[in-house]
């Protein structure tokens, strides 16, 4: 009797063995739901497992081992479902976690991005605010909470990267309100002053060109990038509209000084003409530019050639005053009538000189003969004589 139930006996402690394994890694993975796991699905399939062993151990019939043998199987199922269940759990609970998280973050990003007050930064900044809430509210209609988790989970990864990226472009925002303003500002007022319509065009356009830069510059969400990109050309647009204004005006006043010197000079057919080309080109809208980076070229020019043209009439001027000048000087002398003690003065003056000039080289010479001062002093009376005696009438 003893050996027909030994085989008996030992399947049926392998099937117990087999069973209690599985009992002791469906608790563990019970307890996995928590506190409240009585709860959830699992709780009526583990509690009818149980039921079902305990229900076998007690049966002693040959027909109970192949029971708790099948109940191993059914438990294994049981665990594969549990392990499922737990994941669903897992993401459901997490699913909620990360909704309020990261719903909360894209409001407070959006709060931020209204305080932009640059309208380029405020719609770069939104657009990357609504294209991270488009990805929650997709990840919101998913019907898996592991897949809906999944995104959330990554949304919540991508928010440091944005906030921060958003606080870069807040201090942006504060430098272009305050510092790109204040240049902008300044330059629109120097084209506002400058006389010619067509100039205050090509520079109102160059401030559109402006604008694309620091729209170009923007996503780098750096304040010196966005510098380097627009200060250069602001001054350089302040600088040529203020240049514009202030030489219309100071060329205005050269325009009419030259033209009192060619007038004073007896008005030369050549430099009048000159004169009224570089008028006429004044009045007609100068300078007759249509692209930003000719109007320097034109200022200069046309400054050197009204310099040229002043250069010109000054020494117009110079040689004509000249000519008068002798021209009265002989007139005056002719008419004025000479006496005699004038002229004896004058004679006298030349030959004194031209005797101390002969004096001084004969000094000079290492061997002067001797009588040479003699026969200079004779050379010399006899003249300043004769002039005498011609200055008062005498033969």
């Amino acid at each position: 009797m003893t050996t027909r139930n030994a085989p008996v006996d030992k399947a049926r402690q392998q099937a117990s063995a087999k069973i209690d394994a599985v009992m002791k890694q469906v608790d563990e993975s019970f307890k996995i739901f928590g506190p409240e796991r009585d709860k959830t699905t699992s709780a009526p399939d583990v509690k009818d497992f149980k039921a079902k062993v305990e229900a076998a151990r007690k049966e002693a019939s040959p027909a109970a081992t192949k029971t708790l043998l099948a109940l191993v199987k059914n438990g294994e199922t049981l665990l594969k479902t549990m392990e499922k269940r737990q994941a669903e759990a897992f993401w459901y609970y997490r699913r909620r976690e990360l909704k309020d998280k990261v719903s909360a973050a894209l409001a407070g990003a959006l709060l931020d991005v209204g305080k932009i007050g640059d309208p380029a930064l405020s719609k770069l900044m939104f657009a990357e605010q609504s294209a991270l809430r488009a990805r929650m509210d997709k990840a919101e209609k998913m019907k898996s909470d592991a897949d809906g988790g999944s995104e959330m989970d990554d949304l919540d990864d991508e928010m440091p990267a944005f906030q921060q990226r958003l606080k870069s472009a807040l201090a942006v925002s504060t430098w272009l309100g305050s510092g790109f303003k204040s240049m902008l500002a300044l330059a629109e007022s120097a084209i506002a002053s400058v006389p010619s319509q067509r100039c205050r065009t090509v520079l109102k356009a160059e401030l559109d060109f402006v604008e694309q830069a620091k729209n170009g510059a923007l996503p780098k969400l750096e304040v010196k990038a966005i510098q380097s990109a627009t200060l250069p050309m602001l001054r350089r647009v302040q600088k040529v509209a203020t240049r514009l204004s202030a030489d219309g005006s100071a060329l205005d006043r050269e325009l009419v000084r030259v033209g009192k010197l060619i007038k004073d000079a007896g008005a030369p057919a050549e430099l009048a003409a000159r004169l009224k080309k570089l008028a006429q080109e004044k009045a007609a809208g100068w300078p007759q530019i249509r692209d930003f980076d000719g109007i320097e070229t034109a200022l200069d020019a046309f400054e050197k050639r009204l310099a040229e043209l002043a250069a010109a009439v000054q020494k117009a001027r110079s040689a004509t005053s000249i000519t008068a000048s002798g021209a009265n000087n002989s007139s005056t002398w002719s008419k004025r009538p000479v006496s005699a003690f004038a002229l004896y003065r004058a004679t006298r003056s030349r030959i004194d000189s031209r005797a101390v000039s002969s004096h001084s080289s004969m000094r000079l010479s290492r061997r002067a003969p001797r009588g040479s001062g003699s026969r200079l002093e004779a050379g010399c009376r006899q003249p300043r004589i004769s002039a005498m005696a011609t200055a008062v009438g005498r033969p």
